[in-house]
């Protein structure tokens, strides 16, 4: 293998895995020493890289979703301050991360449906409980 090969091989390798850490294609870019356009030209042009490319960013999404997981679930310390110092800490728990999470992995349940009817030119909104009718 040629020394353009070996640094080929070895910027997709940086991208991909800075990729399934941040799912930030410049940070990829910035770590692989590439500029974004040669990232997305090899993504077009190999099949193989783009499927890398798509399991890299679900690998990072995935790891997103387990920090949401935690914030709702187990909640986060803050701290309390007095007089500018750090005198003790609370846990505090994301509401707004469980209900994405329900709605993410329950929508049948958790999700609003708003569902529109037009008769005779007039157009009626339903919403809550009668969108199920």
């Amino acid at each position: 293998m040629g020394t353009a090969t070996v640094r080929t091989d070895e910027a997709r390798k940086t991208f991909l895995a800075t990729l399934a850490e941040s799912c930030n294609v410049t940070a990829a870019c910035r770590a692989a020493r590439i500029g974004r356009a040669t990232a997305y030209e090899w993504r077009d042009a190999d099949e193989a890289f783009a499927a890398e490319w798509a399991a890299a960013v679900e690998e990072a999404v995935d790891g997103l979703e387990q920090e949401a997981w935690r914030r709702a679930r187990d909640g986060v310390d803050k701290p309390v301050t007095f007089r500018g110092q750090i005198t003790a800490t609370y846990r505090e728990y994301s509401d707004r991360m469980l209900e994405i999470l329900l709605k993410g992995h329950r929508p049948e349940r958790f999700v609003e449906r708003i569902r529109s009817e037009n008769t005779h030119a007039v157009t009626v909104n339903i919403q809550g409980p009668a969108a199920n009718l």
